[in-house]
């Protein structure tokens, strides 16, 4: 067992959005995977863990933070 390696596989998250109509929610859902798929081509792999981190921190960087808040205003 202690040779085990961990293999990264593929699972399902779920979690409500605020949207005015399921267009809205598919288009982001589209925008997400295509985001995936892209990191995943040119070698990236888009993780729970590194989505989590990210998502954690989005405010630490003044740069970042505007950019991000201007995106919800």
């Amino acid at each position: 067992m202690a040779n085990e390696q961990r293999q990264l596989a593929p699972h399902r998250i779920t979690f409500e959005l605020y949207a005015y109509d399921e267009a809205e929610v598919e288009e982001c859902r589209m925008a997400i995977i295509a985001f995936i798929g892209l990191h995943a081509r040119q070698g990236r792999a888009v993780t729970a863990k590194k989505v989590a981190q990210a998502v954690s921190r989005w405010d630490q960087n003044a740069i970042v933070r505007n950019q991000i808040i201007s995106y919800f205003k």
